[in-house]
């Protein structure tokens, strides 16, 4: 089941080199999972569906019945799904500062989909100052986890030293594993990485696909991530 979520605002249309940050009228969608086995978990999975049928059905207001107890029992899906009906006004008045509120509780457990939304939040200035260290902080987490679209707007970030040291070796390779993360799918990340291949030296284009091999690694994104940060100068 995909939400609909937008990011919206001047900054967005303009920073056109951000990959999945779209003007409203392109809006990106997240995929959000339910999965689980005991009981609690399964009542709490089948409220999650009925709010995610009513949201697909742009019943808003029974989308946001069925979120509500559940972000407020500490569902992580719950404290995503309010928060993207807060930002993007859907039987709601929106609020993009409380938006990001639930997106932060639901990021704090891990949901790599409220990260994203939360890291975009702070790259753009959507609701909050734009703050690039923060943006990069919750960026992290959810490309470790291979999030195709965190990935790549990491690699924004450390193409441009926003937030983060410069490293352009680094962003090539964040770049290269949303890619091949996407599969077939067309995604900006491949625009981006040509545009900044075509001003790399051919050594660093050649250590960006080391540590693209290290990083496509089963189970190595992100100690293999961790290891060349740590060890990289500062």
């Amino acid at each position: 089941m995909k939400w609909h979520v937008q990011h919206q605002g001047k900054a967005h249309m303009e920073r056109m080199s951000s990959p999945f940050v779209q003007p409203a009228h392109q809006a990106a969608a997240r995929l959000l999972l339910c999965a689980g086995l005991a009981l609690t978990v399964q009542a709490a999975c089948a409220g999650f569906d009925e709010a995610a049928a009513a949201f697909a059905a742009g019943d808003y207001a029974e989308a946001l019945q069925e979120s509500r107890p559940l972000a407020e029992q500490g569902d992580p899906r719950g404290q995503y799904a309010m928060g993207v009906l807060y930002e993007n006004g859907f039987g709601v008045t929106k609020d993009q500062q409380l938006a990001a509120a639930w997106y932060l509780k639901s990021a704090e457990q891990g949901n790599t989909d409220a990260q994203y939304n939360l890291g975009a939040m702070h790259e753009h200035g959507v609701g909050m100052p734009v703050n690039y260290p923060e943006a990069a902080r919750w960026y992290r987490p959810a490309a470790e986890q291979g999030d195709i679209d965190a990935l790549s707007n990491l690699g924004v970030l450390y193409q441009n030293g926003q937030g983060v040291p410069q490293d352009k070796v680094l962003a090539m390779a964040l770049y290269n594993v949303s890619v091949a993360y996407a599969g077939e799918s067309k995604t900006q990340a491949a625009h981006n990485r040509q545009v900044l291949a075509n001003q790399m030296p051919l050594d660093d284009v050649k250590q960006a696909l080391a540590l693209t091999e290290e990083l496509l690694k089963p189970g190595n994104l992100k100690p293999g991530l961790e290891a060349y940060l740590k060890k990289r100068p500062r």
